[in-house]
């Protein structure tokens, strides 16, 4: 291996064929452009890598030498990415798919993720080692060959309406983003509208990793505002029959509400502040995910339509995933 490159795969991701998997490779390196990238001062290197891996409009994370960390954006022209020392302190982070044979250990060979000279096709592009860094090849999946219009590339990578993130349920492909009014409080017959100016629906959470891309969403708009909290409703009303039976097995599970998102099968994902019978008996139906630093991502319920302790700025806001 090039004493001048490091690489390691990281967080790996079973994809649509069975014998690949996908993963993250670094090496030492930073992009010619940061015009697609955005900055995340906050977060740490490995997370910052993790939200590039379960995004699926991110190809690559960048750390600069003050540590500083991007996500870098499939786009139309994508940066090439200049070689770099350790010394230099920079490095990057290429999304990649491999043989799952390869699952638990590096792929072998030098100016990884091509590894000694072979180009490596991930989704809707190739990268190619130059000899002093990596360039991109954009192409039409659906037709194997080299876009001739730009637009292509975009059109066919570009999963979810900006701004939402991607994730993989078992029974969808589904994007989700909080959707939010720039006053508080808005009310739950309100959500529909809410969402809807974005091309959503009122959404639920089906996984740990969609309520921590939420947590960081409402983390970013709370700071972005300067408000002590920034709470949204989650696609859940309590139905007539568990308002009066709110501790039965069914009023304790999915059945127990009125959803739009039929993908979210059950309660599993949801953190509740105490349980699904909470403010039952007194009013208290509809869902509300936490913004507040202390309860960040947990749930629990207020009146629907007025009366609320605190603030609610919007929704949690979903779409399938564009094919």
């Amino acid at each position: 291996m090039s004493p001048f490159l490091f690489f390691l795969l990281l967080i790996d991701m079973t994809s649509n064929s069975d014998a690949i998997t996908q993963k993250m490779v670094v090496v030492w390196g930073k992009p010619e452009s940061l015009s697609r990238c955005v900055a995340h001062a906050d977060l740490s290197w490995d997370l910052c890598m993790e939200i590039c891996f379960k995004t699926e409009s991110c190809v690559m994370t960048f750390l600069d030498n003050t540590e500083t960390c991007y996500t870098c954006a499939f786009n139309k022209s994508m940066s090439s990415v200049q070689q770099t020392t350790k010394e230099d302190k920079t490095k990057m982070a290429f999304k990649v798919k491999v043989d799952k044979s390869l699952v638990d250990k590096c792929p072998a060979g030098e100016n990884p993720p091509t590894f000694d000279g072979v180009m490596a096709e991930i989704q809707n592009y190739t990268i190619s080692y130059t000899g002093t860094g990596w360039e991109f090849s954009v192409f039409c999946k659906r037709e194997k060959s080299v876009c001739t219009e730009k637009w292509c590339f975009y059109t066919a990578m570009n999963r979810c309406t900006g701004g939402f993130a991607f994730y993989r349920r078992p029974n969808i492909d589904w994007c989700i983003a909080v959707g939010y009014t720039s006053y508080a409080n808005t009310s739950y017959s309100r959500t529909s509208n809410v969402c809807q100016q974005y091309g959503a629906e009122l959404s639920g959470v089906a996984s740990a990793d969609e309520v921590e891309g939420l947590v960081y969403q409402l983390n970013a708009l709370r700071e972005r505002l300067n408000v002590a909290s920034f709470n949204v409703f989650a696609d859940a009303q309590r139905t007539t029959e568990c308002q009066a039976t709110p501790t039965t097995e069914k009023c304790m599970s999915i059945q127990g509400f009125k959803t739009v998102d039929k993908s979210v099968q059950n309660l599993d994902a949801y953190q509740f502040m105490t349980d699904a019978s909470a403010g039952a008996t007194t009013g208290k139906q509809c869902m509300v995910m936490l913004g507040d630093v202390q309860n960040d991502g947990k749930v629990d319920f207020v009146e629907c339509e007025s009366d609320f302790p605190f603030p609610i700025w919007g929704a949690i806001c979903g779409h399938e995933a564009f094919s």
